[in-house]
């Protein structure tokens, strides 16, 4: 038997038309500080629906720039993913195609100048997203198995499960980790909001 310990909290998911306004908002802010964002960027971010470890990806198409970020940080607030929008704006400038001096200069400027927080790479953490190779750490070293609901049963250490609400898929746990005391910060690696139970299986006697 189960008993829910906290439900996690209820974001909105951000649409296209508020992602291609962010993206609208970040070019003005990069011309305003005369970074040379070209005009060859296409007006629709694409959302990629597979799950990933990357967050956004500029690519070149038809002659024009476009900006791709994954389907799973639309869960995030505004601020984040403008912060990934920027990041990737930045690479269509000249010279910008890697994360050498030149971007590195703009990528400064736009966070001296609008609080960004522009680098090289994220983490989940600082995304407010669970990284998938944290939350797929099964219990008893039991690691990537498609039946958790099974293993952790094994084990009598395991005090919590970690379910999605998506894709329904359970991580236990054996302590109460930071997933666990902060679980409406997370997500699954399916970009769906998790829920926290806490196991009462009686022990065998």
């Amino acid at each position: 038997m189960r008993e829910e310990e906290r439900q996690p909290y209820d974001d909105g998911v951000m649409e296209q038309k508020e992602i291609d306004n962010e993206l609208r908002t970040v070019t003005k802010q990069a011309r305003e500080l005369n970074i040379p964002v070209p005009d060859n960027i296409w007006g629709h971010v694409r959302i990629n629906p597979r799950p990933g470890k990357r967050f956004g990806c500029c690519r070149r198409e038809n002659g024009k720039f476009i900006i791709e970020i994954s389907g799973f940080i639309t869960d995030c607030d505004a601020e984040k993913i403008r912060n990934v929008l920027a990041h990737e704006i930045l690479h269509t400038c000249p010279g910008c195609s890697n994360h050498g001096k030149i971007w590195k200069e703009y990528a400064a400027a736009m966070n001296a100048a609008y609080g960004y927080h522009i680098k090289r790479t994220s983490s989940f953490d600082e995304m407010g997203l669970d990284d998938p190779a944290e939350l797929a750490e099964s219990a008893d070293g039991v690691h990537g198995s498609g039946n958790a609901a099974t293993a952790h049963r094994r084990s009598s250490s395991v005090k919590y499960i970690i379910k999605c609400r998506k894709c329904g898929r359970e991580y236990p746990r054996k302590r109460r980790s930071k997933v666990v005391k902060e679980i409406g910060s997370y997500r699954c690696s399916c970009g769906g909001r998790l829920t926290v139970y806490k196991e009462t299986i009686a022990n065998p006697r």
